[in-house]
């Protein structure tokens, strides 16, 4: 199920809204449905570490990675769900 632009707008709104800026202006591959150039990557760091959200405009699959202060590692959130995280 390809995002409407208007609940693109509305997720870029509410992530810009907690402080998340795109990562890069490339498109990049999904790994869920195989299309190409088609993930949005969002990040926000802090003190405390950061997330990644990796979005797909084809599919709809929102993935989170988080870190801890001070390590390069990111771990993937199971179960994340991009719509109640951005209530």
């Amino acid at each position: 199920m390809a995002l409407t632009q208007n609940e693109l707008d509305t997720y870029e709104y509410k992530l810009r809204k907690r402080g998340f800026r795109r990562d890069d202006m490339y498109m990049h591959d999904c790994p869920d449905c195989s299309m190409k150039q088609t993930v949005l990557t969002y990040i926000i760091a802090g003190k405390g570490g950061g997330r990644d959200i990796k979005l797909c405009v084809e599919c709809g699959k929102a993935r989170s990675f988080r870190s801890v202060a001070g390590l390069e590692e990111r771990a993937e959130d199971p179960g994340f769900d991009l719509a109640t995280f951005l209530r």
